[in-house]
């Protein structure tokens, strides 16, 4: 079929927009099951690899910028950065992570038709999971997202994790996609009944969550503390009277972990001796745990985006965060020429932690500072370690009230339901919230509130399938792409074959 380029342009342009207005913000998730037949729509007809990724890029590119346009307020306001480099930027991002989406569209290029509503939904999961790994370091906003608001749709994820109820919302988009074309139906069909009786068997096999002990009361503070005030050193003894205050309210409903969110304090717990001092009379006094976050020294002389956990009796243990954000903690190598420091005022080079190690609160329970929700590896490994439970402390003040928000606070449901463990959120200025084993936000506290949260969370044991092997899926999905590509080459020496002994 013979399509001009600009239609094609068009058709991934609205493939991308369709998949970003599935994912949380508007999350109108029924979108997911379109964007496939887009993309799909656009490699019809004499389209090669190279067409192919230079298709995925404007498609990938435009999907990025609509999701990520919380980057230009944050770049313009917070970066000091005029209008036209904040734009820039952000297209440079969409382009950057655009190149996914070349990869992808360049690979389906390659197959026959027929073989690409079956290549679809395995080499997009491939694709996605490309994402955490250099130079992108970047998994945010998983396709499975589109679901974290449903959680009677989330089960399998303890099986096959998100990777999994990703790859079967695009086996169904891609099939509806063939179901529309008469030659292409007996694949359809087949493509929607896979991903179908996958969907409905792992729902069915998925785990129940394995109590582990009493209920623990939580209390989790949200000081709703701008940006600009905590930059200005003439504010700090007034935010800390807040945030001990807020402290010593919540202490009395005898809660037995009280959780701060990133960046509460402007202290350092490892410097400041009187700091110090303070949280552990706190907590003696409280008679309960605080956990905290506070930077701290490397072992290799820098920094470290650290969290705390300071108990009644006076321990203290510490986890340093392993995931950075790039260009915000730090910058790439690759792009250290570009941008020679990081892009946002208060933010510089950190060191970023060596090992996964859980915090002890009175039972085991695995962190993640603010972006580290969002690698589901980070959270499978603590539960391996025995973490009864996951706590994540961020600060998203940086995002407003912009979209930003809810596709981080969707990344910590999908991490409840893959490790069948409570997560309890702490938020500086929100989302702040208790999550479910089943995915159910028990508690929460929006944006732009200040407030406490509080609740009762299940200690939890026992391994997931998704937790025991994170990656499973992905491999799954490699299989699938590596078994249809030596297909298809073996087809293509037997076509030569013949055509070499029919010209002999």
């Amino acid at each position: 079929m013979k399509r001009s380029l600009p239609i094609r342009f068009l058709l991934v342009s609205a493939g991308g927009a369709s998949l970003a207005m599935a994912l949380p913000g508007l999350q109108l998730w029924p979108l997911v099951m379109l964007f496939p037949g887009f993309l799909l729509e656009a490699l019809e007809g004499d389209v090669g690899w190279k067409k192919g990724a230079l298709l995925g890029l404007a498609g990938g590119c435009l999907h990025w910028m609509i999701t990520s346009h919380w980057v230009f307020p944050l770049l313009a306001g917070y970066g000091a950065m005029s209008g036209v480099a904040a734009a820039a930027s952000l297209l440079g991002m969409g382009i950057f992570l655009g190149s996914t989406w070349a990869v992808f569209l360049a690979l389906l290029a390659v197959f026959p038709r027929k073989e690409r509503v079956l290549v679809f939904p395995a080499l997009w999961i491939l694709v996605e999971a490309l994402r955490s790994f250099p130079p992108y370091e970047f998994p945010w906003n998983s396709t499975a997202s589109c679901l974290s608001g449903f959680p009677s749709l989330l089960p399998s994820l303890s099986i096959w994790g998100a990777a999994g109820l990703g790859w079967a919302l695009v086996g169904v988009g891609s099939a509806i996609w063939a179901l529309s074309r008469r030659e292409l139906r007996k694949i359809g069909f087949l493509s929607a009944l896979t991903a179908g009786l996958f969907f409905l068997v792992f729902s069915l096999l998925a785990p129940a969550p394995q109590p582990s002990g009493d209920p623990v009361r939580i209390a989790a503070i949200q000081p709703g503390t701008l940006l600009e005030e905590r930059w200005d050193p003439s504010n700090w003894q007034r935010l800390s009277e807040h945030v001990r205050e807020m402290s010593l309210q919540a202490g009395v409903s005898d809660p037995r972990i009280i959780l701060w969110p990133e960046s509460a304090m402007p202290f350092r717990i490892d410097t400041d001796p009187r700091y110090r001092n303070e949280l552990l009379s706190m907590a003696h006094e409280l008679g309960t745990t605080i956990v905290l976050n506070s930077v701290a020294a490397g072992a290799q002389g820098g920094l470290r985006n650290s969290v705390f956990a300071v108990t009644s009796s006076g321990s203290i243990s510490r986890y340093d965060k392993m995931h950075l954000v790039p260009f915000g903690e730090y910058v790439p190598a690759w792009a250290g020429f570009f941008f020679p420091g990081s892009l946002v005022h208060e933010i510089g080079h950190f060191e970023a932690g060596r090992e996964v190690r859980l915090l002890d609160v009175g039972l085991p329970v695995g962190i993640s500072v603010c972006y580290e929700i969002v690698f589901p590896r980070l959270s499978a490994a603590q539960t391996r370690m025995g973490a009864e439970a996951l706590m994540t402390l961020t600060n998203d003040g940086w995002y407003g009230r912009s979209w930003a928000l809810d596709q981080h606070f969707a990344q910590a449901v999908l991490r409840a339901v893959e490790t069948r463990r409570w997560v309890l959120r702490a938020a500086l200025t929100g989302i702040s919230g208790l999550i479910s084993p089943e995915g159910r936000v028990e508690s929460r506290l929006e944006a732009g509130e200040q407030g406490i949260l509080e609740g009762e969370f299940q200690p939890m044991r026992g391994l997931t399938p998704a937790a025991r092997f994170p990656d499973f899926w992905n491999f799954c999905c490699l299989i699938m792409v590596l078994g249809l590509l030596l297909r298809q080459g073996s087809n293509r020496i037997r076509r030569n074959g013949r055509e070499e002994t029919d010209r002999s």
